[in-house]
C-alpha cells in the first residue's frame, strides 16, 4: 500500500473514531494514535477533509435537535422554554433587559487626580 492510500485509510479510521467518540477530537486521536498535530494539518491542508470533520459535529448537533424535540413532543417545559428563547426570536420569544435611565436629582464630584481638581456633574 502506497503512502497516499495509507494517508486515506488514516483519515477514514480518524473520521469513524471521531463519530463514535461524539466528536472529541482528543478521544478520537487517542483511539486512532495520531496526533492531534496531524489531525488539525489535514484540516487545514485538505478541504474534504476539513468538510468531513464538520459533517461529523452536524451529526451530533442534529441529534442533540432530534433529542431536544422528542423532549419538547413529551410534554417538558424546559426544553419548549429553551426552544422557544432559540429558535423562537423572531417571534417575539426573547428575554430582554431594559435599563431606565432616571435624571440625577444630587451632583456627582469626580475628582481629577491628575489635575487635583473637583469636577461637579449635575
Amino acid at each position: 500500500m502506497n503512502t497516499l492510500n495509507k494517508r486515506i485509510l488514516k483519515k477514514e479510521t480518524f473520521l469513524a473514531a471521531l463519530l463514535s467518540s461524539d466528536g472529541n477530537i482528543s478521544k478520537a486521536c487517542g483511539q486512532t494514535n495520531i496526533s492531534r498535530t496531524t489531525i488539525y494539518d489535514w484540516i487545514k491542508k485538505d478541504e474534504g477533509f476539513k468538510d468531513k470533520v464538520s459533517y461529523v459535529s452536524e451529526e451530533l448537533l442534529d441529534m442533540a435537535e432530534d433529542q431536544l424535540l422528542t423532549m419538547i413532543r413529551n410534554g417538558n417545559l424546559t426544553a419548549t422554554i429553551f426552544y422557544l428563547k432559540t429558535k423562537g426570536q423572531a417571534r417575539g420569544y426573547i428575554e430582554k433587559q431594559y435599563v431606565q435611565q432616571t435624571q440625577m436629582t444630587m451632583p456627582i464630584k469626580v475628582f481629577d487626580l491628575n489635575l487635583k481638581d473637583e469636577v461637579v456633574i449635575r
